[in-house]
């Protein structure tokens, strides 16, 4: 009997600690950031509430529900309720801010395009597994035994993302015979430092386009690379690039900085402040930093130009910066989703903020850009508003503005020439874009085109520039020569893009770019 009472009193107790396991569960939970770090969770009543409705439309509703999508509608609802860059990241989003963080994809690193209806491959690109087994001009019959003749691009990916072997089976038709390659998937690079080369002697220039896992990596090996070619001075452009990872505008401003100079710092709800500062590591902090910037630039991309902007050490160039002073941690839910949940403000070193008002609402907050255009704010300096009240000292001396981006040491309106405009609007246009393929597919076997320093110094485009302006129905003689030379180095761009990639599109370009002229202006000052 004694021996029973035992059991039976070890037996409750297992029961009573099982079921305060239970019910502390429903209370206590945790969760993990895009550090891996854990984040403790309490649920509210209200919190309880909601889980007991989603339980009860599964278990009790009489009609059948996708509760998944009820929840994800939910929580954009209330995530929605927050501050403008609070964000619900489902699966699918997910997917595709995972790649472009990560600096890599899955894939067998090709671009394509839709050609008189069919798929055709339009550039290899170099780091691609199969660069010696694709051609540009490969048109795209089959993806294993499916015929894709006629489908777009976005549903031909789709069949081969379903693929989860590691080649694919690739009907093609190359030089009018129909052919078979297995295809090989591997990691391609997805980098974000897009372009980096020396504009002369002296000057060189690095474009950032996010703020990605291996950023600061891919801008320390720029860096060593211009340094060895004896760079004095350095371009950064920062134009259009939306941010992205805070600890890596962290350890690309470090670069920069020298010992011990704040970079940023935050302040959470609890007004509980986290300060980082440059350490001795910076390949490049006594060279002299041209940092651009436009209304595209924006967290991250403000980090690095304030904290260059405040000691001095960089001239900021270009127009007044998107404005985001907040911090948002990036939390798993559990199912294959997260919700980057704003959690922080962050500094510049003088102690401004640059974070642009959002209390009037999402609405209002994303008309900005057309509050700037009808300001007159993108043409003249003069249009910028800044806010007395929010006036700082820098480190360096020099007084700024919180309280809407980062506005520039040296002002480059909008270019509003009627030619570069429309070359804006239609560089990727079908008929643009066909007209360039057909260009390379009648010179692929032309030494000049094959040689991206050749084609770049000593390819004569007059051929192509003249056939181009029959295309658009315009006389040689109805352009001038200003006009001439912009439009043949459009030409020469778009297809050194076609056949070498963005870095040759920059390295045709940058004439044309009156930022960068700015900058040649002021070091010729210097």
């Amino acid at each position: 009997m004694r021996t029973f009472l035992k059991i039976l009193n070890l037996v409750l107790m297992v029961l009573i600690i099982l079921l305060a396991g239970f019910m502390l569960g429903r209370k206590y939970d945790i969760a993990i950031d895009e550090n891996d770090k854990l984040v403790g969770l309490e649920y509210s009543a209200n919190e309880q509430k909601i889980r007991r409705l989603v339980s009860l439309i599964d278990d009790q509703y009489m009609e059948e529900v996708n509760t998944d999508s009820l929840v994800d509608k939910a929580i954009n609802q209330i995530v929605g309720q927050l501050d403008p860059h609070s964000t619900y990241l489902n699966k699918e989003t997910l997917k595709k801010v995972t790649r472009e963080m990560s600096g890599s994809y899955q894939g067998i690193g090709v671009q394509i395009r839709r050609m008189d209806d069919t798929l055709t491959i339009t550039q290899v690109l170099r780091q691609s597994p199969n660069f010696q087994n694709l051609m540009i001009g490969d048109q795209v019959l089959k993806i294993d035994s499916v015929n894709i003749v006629g489908m777009s691009s976005e549903n031909a990916q789709k069949i081969f993302n379903e693929i989860n072997s590691d080649e694919v089976a690739l009907t093609l038709k190359r030089n009018s015979a129909e052919i078979i390659v297995n295809a090989k998937k591997g990691n391609v690079p997805l980098p974000s430092v897009v372009s980096h080369f020396k504009i002369n002697e002296d000057l060189g220039y690095i474009k950032l386009v996010r703020f990605a896992e291996k950023s600061a990596d891919e801008v320390h090996d720029a860096l060593k690379d211009l340094k060895n070619q004896g760079m004095k001075s350095l371009v950064l452009d920062l134009r259009g690039n939306p941010g992205g990872i805070m600890k890596v505008a962290e350890q690309i401003a470090d670069e920069f900085l020298k010992k011990n100079e704040l970079i940023v710092y935050t302040q959470d709800k609890e007004e509980k402040r986290k300060y980082i500062y440059a350490t001795n590591k910076g390949l490049f902090e006594d060279g002299k930093i041209y940092v651009l910037i436009d209304e595209g630039s924006a967290s991250a991309s403000e980090i690095v130009a304030g904290a260059l902007q405040e000691y001095g050490r960089a001239t900021i160039i270009g127009r007044r910066s998107y404005g985001k002073g907040l911090v948002q941690r990036e939390i798993h839910l559990g199912d294959g989703t997260r919700v980057r949940l704003t959690v922080a403000h962050y500094y510049t070193p003088s102690g401004r903020s640059i974070q642009r008002p959002y209390d009037k609402g999402k609405q209002d907050y994303s008309e900005e850009l057309y509050r700037r255009v009808r300001s007159g704010e993108l043409l003249s300096e003069d249009s910028i508003k800044v806010n007395k009240e929010l006036e700082y000292k820098t480190p360096s001396g020099k007084i700024v503005y919180g309280g809407g981006g980062i506005i520039p040491d040296e002002f480059v309106a909008v270019d509003t020439t009627q030619l570069k405009g429309w070359i804006m609007q239609n560089a990727y246009s079908d008929n643009n874009q066909n007209f360039f393929f057909n260009k390379i597919m009648e010179n692929r076997y032309n030494p000049f085109w094959m040689n991206e320093k050749w084609f770049l110094k000593h390819n004569d485009i007059t051929p192509i520039y003249e056939e181009y302006l029959g295309t658009l129905g315009i006389l040689p003689e109805r352009v001038n020569e200003e006009e001439e030379a912009l439009m043949k180095n459009f030409i020469r761009s778009a297809i050194a893009e076609e056949l070498f990639g963005t870095n040759a599109l920059y390295k045709a370009w940058w004439p044309e770019d009156n930022m960068i002229q700015r900058v040649l202006e002021l070091e010729t000052k210097s």
